[in-house]
């Protein structure tokens, strides 16, 4: 009689809704990315002409490590033709540690037209490819 009454439908939707919820729970866990990067765009400089008439726009990027080990990152920029970062694109953030980079995006003269363009920043680790997130933003090109 026990055996009848663990085998009845409402015990088994329940123990079968219990045990998605378990395996959703581990399968996060296990493919959680153990990095956040948030973009701040400048407000001060949205867009400026700088040497060799360079069009750059200045972005903060607050970058977390949720590791409990120091950690060396790469990161890089695209979306754009000739897109690159001034300055370095390395830096190293303690375990469990948040550190804001300023990052100078710049963009060779008449490569990109005037506007608002979709661009892309890539935070990597340096000794694990799968450990990356990728955030959008926007880089004006003034008139």
């Amino acid at each position: 009689e026990m055996f009848t009454r663990a085998l009845r439908p409402l015990v088994l939707i329940y123990t079968g809704v219990l045990l998605a919820i378990v395996i959703a729970v581990l399968f996060s866990l296990v493919t959680r990315v153990p990095l956040k990067v948030d973009v701040i765009r400048d407000r001060a400089s949205i867009s400026r002409e700088v040497e060799g008439g360079q069009i750059e726009n200045v972005f903060r990027l607050q970058i977390m490590n949720t590791t409990e080990r120091q950690r060396r990152f790469v990161l890089r920029a695209d979306g754009l033709p000739t897109l690159s970062i001034a300055g370095s694109d390395r830096f190293e953030l303690e375990a469990a540690g948040t550190q804001m980079v300023t990052v100078r995006a710049r963009v060779q003269p008449g490569a990109v037209a005037a506007g608002t363009h979709k661009i892309r920043f890539v935070v990597e680790a340096g000794d694990d490819a799968h450990v990356a997130v990728t955030e959008k933003s926007v880089f004006v090109v003034r008139n």
